[in-house]
């Protein structure tokens, strides 16, 4: 029988299977994501009572099957880990929900993902004891994409690396070059662009690295800003989230297309 083995995970998505079991997906801390089928989850009281819906920061017990892609999940414990409670708040829900479906899009079964783990784990953290708003989005945002490899460039010109001063000039985000060009630059480059001041530029670059607990009340880029995010989010990832319209719905700022 294959070992058992545990990690600090948060639960991205469920459903049932058959009568009373659930398959369930899992950004965790030391196997990247995984997804599992836990038997009797539906019924059982002991070991997976409410530990196995979204949110849920659990310590998860598995044990890998010799043949197929999902574990067995064996056990999941609330442990000492910080919960994440979004209370009745239709903005928070709205937000947390394009968390998990940003989080689940940009990570692979099982490829390292430690420090997505702990983005997400930062960003539902810091939305359980604070309002939902356009700069968390884009905090969140920023860092997520940072850690997948899409190191946006808010700070300097793609092309001639001149600084963004931050003093009411123009610049211009590009998806493709996956930053700004500055108005000099701007006719030298033949694809489309996002039109930002560059005070919104220099909004997203400090939101992309400052810790999201210190984003309450922060400004937000502005619809312009967000614009830039959703456009690139879109150009990497193959579908449209589900959770992205309904958020877009719900809280203002938050970049329609």
């Amino acid at each position: 029988m294959p070992v058992e083995e545990s990690t600090p995970a948060i639960v991205l998505r469920a459903r049932d299977y058959a009568e009373s079991d659930r398959i369930v997906t899992l950004l965790t801390l030391h196997a990247g994501k995984l997804s599992g089928i836990a038997k009797g989850a539906k019924v059982s009281r002991h070991r997976f009572e409410r530990k196995l819906e979204p949110f849920t920061h659990v310590v998860l017990h598995y044990r890998r099957r010799p043949h197929g892609q999902l574990v067995f999940i064996t056990r999941a414990e609330a442990a000492d880990l910080p919960q994440h409670v979004l209370d009745d708040d239709l903005a928070k829900i709205a937000l947390g929900c394009y968390m998990l479906d940003l989080t689940d899009a940009l990570t692979t079964e099982e490829s390292e993902a430690a420090d997505a783990y702990r983005v997400l784990s930062e960003g539902l953290g810091a939305l359980s004891h604070r309002f939902a708003d356009a700069a968390l989005r884009q905090a969140f945002e920023m860092r997520l994409l940072g850690w997948a490899g899409f190191g946006l460039e808010f700070t300097r010109c793609r092309i001639c690396a001149s600084a963004n001063g931050d003093n009411g000039a123009t610049v211009y985000f590009v998806v493709s070059r996956g930053g700004i060009v500055c108005a000099k630059c701007r006719p030298s480059v033949a694809e489309g662009a996002i039109k930002l001041s560059s005070a919104a530029a220099a909004i997203l670059a400090r939101l992309g690295t400052a810790p999201m607990d210190d984003s309450p009340g922060s400004e937000a880029a502005g619809p312009d800003g967000a614009l830039a995010l959703a456009r690139f989010i879109g150009s990497i990832v193959d579908r449209r989230l589900r959770s992205q319209e309904f958020l877009d719905s719900v809280l203002p700022g938050a970049g329609k297309e």
